[in-house]
């Protein structure tokens, strides 16, 4: 049996828009928001669900470049994820559990235990400048919490 070029293309197609539902519904099970797009000088407001572990999420949920959570006695431990050599593509979504790395996410340190009845302090920051070139993290937003 052969195929037209038409049934060939419709074929395609259908698979395509299939996998882009299975990527889409991966990181919705994942508990990631969607990134929406939104200026460098956005300031987004964090909050904090204190599940075991807890989970982070900003509004709007713009993509960012790093996410920190430190303890506020700086004694030490806690957890950073940032986005290495993407920084500048904001890749990191919305949703993040603390520990769990997001598609995109490096975290070389790891993340210490948190402390129950200790304060902690979460920020995160976006990459503002070129792509390969010169830029900074700058903060876009922060919130605190006990675990």
């Amino acid at each position: 049996m052969l195929l037209s070029p038409m049934t060939t293309r419709y074929g395609t197609l259908a698979i395509v828009a299939a996998l882009a539902a299975t990527v889409c519904a991966c990181a919705d099970s994942l508990g990631f928001d969607p990134i929406v797009p939104c200026s460098d000088s956005q300031p987004v407001t964090i909050s904090v669900e204190t599940t075991s572990p807890p989970r982070f999420s900003w509004q709007p949920a713009c993509g960012m470049a790093s996410l920190q959570v430190l303890p506020d006695t700086g004694s030490g431990g806690g957890w950073v994820v940032y986005s290495g050599s993407q920084a500048a593509e904001n890749l990191l979504p919305s949703g993040i559990r603390y520990g769990q790395l997001p598609p995109g996410g490096v975290a070389p340190g790891g993340a210490s235990p948190l402390v129950h009845g200790v304060p902690y302090h979460a920020v995160v920051y976006r990459w503002i400048g070129a792509a390969g070139g010169p830029g900074s993290l700058f903060e876009r937003g922060s919130g605190g919490f006990l675990p």
